[in-house]
């Protein structure tokens, strides 16, 4: 007899983890699938590892409100898991007051408590090596290990009664007798509910489900450095700069990791692969479709100065460095180690537009994550909370 769970969630990072565990918790019979072989192998382990404090999103916006609320989640869980974060605030740095004093009024109406502008004396106190005379301090972002975070995630679901089965690559979404029936490349499953978490192929699960977004995932690749440990009193905690409106990507900025490492990326560089942590990963089928996907061609168009300089700065190791040194001095090319790459899963309109918000599409018995941009590892416990509502 064939067993059917109430819920089946493809994709074992933390977002589709922390859905799956809500609905777990609430005594549901859920079912997590995911091709790789383990929890958190592609966005959810390779990233800055960052607790985002909210601060750059538009208040009571959804990015916003999911990302203040899915902190204070995280924080929780950490505590209770006793999962090792730092706590300790980062400044972000910029030659112009007026945009830091404009983040600093954002704070006030998102009731942050002590982010101020710094003096230079103050700045030195908290980072003595930054070479910048205006900074923001925000003591409410953190690090943490999301690697980590999202195995405990997957441990403790299946502690409450949860499946996960891994080696399923998805081939085939039907619905049939009211019920969604998954087949994989070596499995079939049958479920009550989808809930698509696929991050990078998330586009893709939804047009096996029949579902045509407005949208399509992009890859972009996001390279970082680790510097070396004899340099690693050069930062104490994060240094960032103000984000650019106009696009997702932040840009440079060093961070020291929850085990004390100083980090310096990601930049963004368009990927060859959905899997493409590296130049010489290249999947033609994927690539074709998305140099031949109409928005990519807009969004070229309009950013190609900027798609340049971050593939130039991709290749050559004197311009990553060159932005590296804009924050702190004494680092040279010998202290610069790679370390593994990340992939970010881009939405993209059709229009060209770079989409930097939470996308969710809803259908009679399934739910699409089509885009979960940064801060979604932060937000995740939250978002798991927002579809669980959703979905009733």
């Amino acid at each position: 007899m064939k067993k059917v769970y109430t819920h089946a969630v493809v994709g074992a990072g933390i977002v589709g983890l922390s859905v799956a565990l809500k609905l777990q918790s609430l005594g549901n019979n859920v079912l997590v699938l995911d091709k790789e072989t383990s929890p958190g192998k592609h966005q959810s382990g390779r990233n800055s590892g960052v607790i985002h404090s909210g601060i750059y999103y538009k208040p009571n916006s959804f990015k916003s409100n999911l990302c203040i609320r899915g902190r204070a989640l995280l924080l929780e869980f950490l505590e209770e898991e006793n999962i090792p974060f730092r706590l300790e605030g980062k400044i972000v740095v910029d030659t112009d007051i007026n945009k830091l004093s404009s983040l600093e009024e954002r704070a006030t109406q998102l009731s942050m408590e002590n982010v101020k502008v710094l003096e230079k004396s103050e700045i030195l106190t908290l980072e003595p090596y930054c070479k910048f005379d205006k900074a923001l301090h925000v003591p409410q972002a953190g690090v943490v290990d999301y690697g980590v975070v999202t195995k405990k995630l997957a441990s403790k679901f299946q502690s409450l009664g949860g499946t996960i089965e891994y080696f399923q690559k998805i081939k085939s979404i039907k619905t049939k007798n009211d019920l969604k029936i998954l087949e994989s490349n070596n499995s079939i499953f049958h479920s009550e509910f989808l809930i698509n978490c696929a991050g990078l192929y998330s586009d893709n699960i939804a047009r096996l489900d029949n579902v045509e977004p407005e949208l399509k995932i992009i890859p972009f690749r996001g390279e970082y450095f680790t510097i070396a440990e004899e340099k690693s009193h050069l930062v104490n905690n994060m240094i960032y700069p103000i984000s650019d409106p106009d696009l997702p990507f932040l840009g440079i900025h060093l961070t020291k990791t929850v085990d004390n490492k100083i980090e310096a990326g990601p930049n963004a560089v368009l990927a060859f692969a959905k899997e493409g942590y590296n130049w010489s990963k290249i999947n033609i089928s994927e690539f074709s479709k998305t140099i031949f996907y109409p928005g990519m061609w807009k969004l070229g168009r309009r950013y190609l100065s900027t798609g340049i300089s971050e593939m130039y700065r991709s290749l050559n190791k004197d311009v990553f460095l060159k932005e590296i040194l804009k924050y702190i001095p004494d680092i040279t090319k010998k202290d610069l180690t790679p370390r593994i790459a990340g992939v970010r899963a881009q939405a993209v309109g059709k229009d060209g537009s770079l989409i930097d918000d939470f996308v969710f599409e809803r259908k009679e018995q399934s739910l699409h994550v089509l885009n979960a941009p940064s801060p979604a590892a932060t937000a995740s416990l939250a978002i798991g909370e927002h579809i669980v509502k959703e979905i009733g």
